[in-house]
């Protein structure tokens, strides 16, 4: 591999674990919902909520591309089968994703992260790219990106091409020239060497790689790994 010059995080599950934020965030919303708006609450159970979002996917797929609509329209319709009209739904639904997407952004770090992001950002440009819609400045850790493209911003989810392209674009880096860290054996590692980038698998979470994928040799495990494994792919 040329010299690295770009390199590109996944965020959930990469230098957060996710599982537990978006159940606090959840419970969040519903509890604020609870609170003032206890008719809807009712209507609006989680089995419920979940069933509108299935129904939603079928009826439009595009949403995998874009959870942040996914989850505020599904609560919309939460609000009108509840009985408000769709104008107040929406404006009710908006809140409510609010209350989400502030505790969604409220994360506790793998590790290492902050370290080996400050380390990395001295000698490379950093990326972040992700399906899900994590905002690096609520997080607090924007200034260390030189670029943040998602799913939302793109219009495609990775493993798809579209959001690696923008990040060769935003950085001005070939792909030969590029690095992909991340925790999803396919959507990280698998589309990132597709699409000719290097990857690192980042199994923080101690999961198995799957049977019918070729095995990749560069994993870590812990963040603080990351220090010496780029050193020795940039050589």
């Amino acid at each position: 591999m040329p010299r690295l010059k770009l390199i590109t995080f996944d965020l959930d599950n990469t230098l957060w674990p996710v599982d537990e934020v978006i159940r606090r965030a959840e419970q969040r919303c519903r509890l604020w919902i609870a609170e003032r708006y206890p008719e809807a609450a009712e209507c609006m159970t989680v089995e419920a909520v979940r069933e509108i979002r299935d129904q939603l996917l079928r009826e439009k797929p595009g949403y995998v591309h874009n959870l942040t609509a996914l989850r505020r329209d599904a609560l919309a319709r939460g609000f009108m089968a509840a009985g408000y009209h769709s104008s107040e739904a929406a404006r009710l639904a908006g809140e409510a994703f609010g209350i989400f997407h502030d505790a969604r952004n409220e994360v506790v770090f793998f590790p290492g992260a902050l370290d080996i992001l400050a380390h990395l950002a001295d000698s490379y440009t950093l990326g972040a790219l992700t399906n899900g819609n994590a905002d690096l400045r609520r997080i607090g850790i924007d200034d260390l990106f030189a670029f943040h493209h998602s799913a939302e911003t793109v219009g495609r989810g990775k493993p798809e091409a579209d959001m690696f392209l923008a990040a060769l674009k935003s950085s001005g880096s070939r792909a030969d020239q590029a690095l992909h860290i991340g925790d999803h054996p396919l959507e990280d590692v698998g589309a990132a060497i597709q699409h000719g980038f290097g990857a690192v698998w980042a199994n923080l979470l101690d999961q198995r790689w799957p049977a019918d994928l070729p095995e990749h040799p560069h994993r870590i495990h812990t963040l603080h790994e990351l220090r010496d494994l780029v050193t020795l792919l940039d050589a």
